[in-house]
């Protein structure tokens, strides 16, 4: 097993937050698309975005989505 790299974990879950919070955008401006969308993809894009603070801190904090467990 390979050594993790917090840092560039940070990146990538940088680079998702900020997908998440484009795509809560475009959705919120469509009047067909329900609150709970449009906050979901906030809730995820400033879930991802602490991790990342936290991962570039070297903060350890539990993966809670990890299916090889």
């Amino acid at each position: 097993m390979s050594e993790r790299d917090p840092k560039a974990e940070a990146a990538v879950l940088a680079r998702k937050a900020a997908d998440d919070a484009k795509a809560m955008q475009l959705l919120a401006s469509n009047q067909e698309i329900s609150d709970e969308i449009v906050g979901f993809h906030a809730q995820q894009a400033v879930e991802k975005w602490l991790k990342a603070v936290l991962g570039y801190q070297g903060v350890e904090f539990e993966y809670t989505h990890d299916c090889t467990a």
